[in-house]
């Protein structure tokens, strides 16, 4: 199973970003985001919150699992 920093940096890279565009967009800096991608620190909520403004599927990055999609749901 990935770490919730490769699930991380995963989505930067789908979202084609780089890690100071994410790091900005998450109000930190960009030492923090290697830090986050490289399981060396935690990202705290405001920051998880923040990012997903960038389209960034937080509850995969936290659980593993995506997130249900609109188009997903079947009738």
């Amino acid at each position: 199973m990935s770490t919730y920093g490769e699930r991380l940096k995963h989505e930067r890279l789908r979202l084609k970003l780089t890690q100071a565009q994410m790091a900005h967009a998450g109000g930190v800096k960009r030492q923090a985001q290697g830090f986050y991608e490289r399981d060396v620190t935690l990202p705290r909520a405001p920051y998880l919150a923040a990012i997903t403004l960038l389209g960034v599927d937080v509850l995969y990055i936290i659980t593993g699992r995506h997130s249900l999609q609109i188009g997903a749901l079947v009738q």
